[in-house]
């Protein structure tokens, strides 16, 4: 299925790109919230900063967070102990500045800051173009999961999709055009999502300080991720076919496991966090296929973005039964450089001989099709 069913993570241009230090806070209400709520933060290169349930009096909460440079917060209200996407916000964070959300649901206004102002003032433009857009492509991926082809969904994906999102671009660079110097203005590219064409002639528009702003690291580094989406998708292409890259890493006894040792069965490396959401949503399913084809395949889950006290915490509570490494990014073999890794979960299907049948991004039925079609 299209990469664009899927999220993009942001990642950080390396160069080019200007950061200030300071506090960020967000205060506020929203009606129907529990005592609790549930906070992530997570910077331009994709890691989580901040992932944290937090006490808040009645439907207000009063938060502040300390950033080196821009970032994005989603703060989502628990129901029955699950999060509640309908009663939350997402918005981009500032160092320096102050939003206050103020609302019902998922619908709110947003002041504070002259910046979170202005942005408002965009938003609320876009807001329903952006929905028909999203609308869109849940409707195509609830029909893919109810049984419809891949090649109708990209079929009916090709024929409406540039015409909405060409609706969405329309109205956000009229905003950016008739606001060249504002902040606001650079927050804006970055709800153009997997757009990058649209994005690049709004960054054209923008003034030369508006353009090294803070705010512009967010679109920058979503440009840069594009980039290396890019990247990794050839390079995940050429690797089907061939021959798996080998890495050894630490189990979760903190003995060294080599990839190559598990040659001779099904392999599934399956790249995760505790943090991902859609990761723990698809762990029954692998745990239904684990026990369904016993003996001929082996899981490897390879935990990422985790300190090691919440992976092994993870696996403990979700009753993970398969085998388990665990990625230091400071040190050891980079599975995540090695297959190209720009989304969770990324499964990727080693076949016996220890080559890399396919790689599938996402919590997708088309993964369970195909291991049943090979392992049968």
């Amino acid at each position: 299925m299209k990469k664009l069913f899927f999220s993009m993570l942001a990642g950080m241009m390396a160069l080019g790109m200007v950061a200030q230090e300071g506090k960020f806070r967000v205060n506020g209400s929203l009606k129907g919230l529990d005592d609790s709520v549930k906070v992530f933060v997570m910077n331009a290169n994709g890691d989580m900063l901040v992932q944290e349930s937090r006490a808040i009096d009645g439907d207000k909460f009063d938060m502040t967070f300390d950033l080196d440079d821009a970032a994005f917060l989603y703060m989502f209200g628990l129901k029955d102990g699950q999060l509640s996407a309908e009663n939350g916000f997402a918005i981009p964070a500032l160092p320096g500045e102050h939003a206050v959300i103020e609302g019902e649901g998922d619908d709110y206004t947003m002041g504070g800051s002259q910046v979170y102002i202005d942005y408002y003032e965009a938003s609320e433009l876009i807001k329903a173009p952006q929905k028909a857009l999203r609308d869109f492509v849940n409707e195509c991926r609830n029909k893919f999961a109810s049984g419809v082809s891949e090649e109708e969904i990209n079929k009916e994906m090709d024929e409406k999709y540039p015409a909405l999102e060409q609706a969405l671009a329309d109205v956000a660079l009229g905003y950016v055009k008739a606001h060249p110097d504002q902040d606001a203005s650079a927050l804006l590219l970055s709800d153009l999502g997997s757009d990058t064409e649209h994005m690049k002639e709004g960054a054209a528009l923008l003034t030369e300080r508006a353009r090294v702003s803070v705010a512009a690291n967010l679109y920058k580094a979503m440009l840069a991720a594009a980039e290396k989406e890019k990247a990794s998708q050839s390079l995940q292409e050429g690797l089907e076919g061939n021959l798996a890259p080998d890495f050894t890493l630490n189990d979760i006894n903190g003995k060294p496991l080599a990839l190559s040792s598990l040659r001779g069965k099904w392999v599934i490396l399956d790249f995760w966090g505790s943090w991902c959401g859609w990761c723990i949503k698809g762990m029954p399913k692998m745990k239904e296929y684990y026990a369904k084809y016993a003996g001929k395949l082996e899981i490897l889950g390879v935990d990422c973005n985790d300190t090691v006290e919440k992976w092994k915490n993870a696996v403990d509570k979700h009753e993970i039964p398969w085998l388990h490494v665990y990625w230091d990014k400071e040190k050891g073999d980079n599975p995540v450089e090695l297959y190209g890794v720009q989304g969770f979960p990324t499964k990727v299907v080693i076949d016996p001989d220890g080559k890399v049948a396919k790689i599938i991004v996402g919590e997708d039925p088309a993964f369970y099709t195909f291991l049943d079609e090979v392992l049968k």
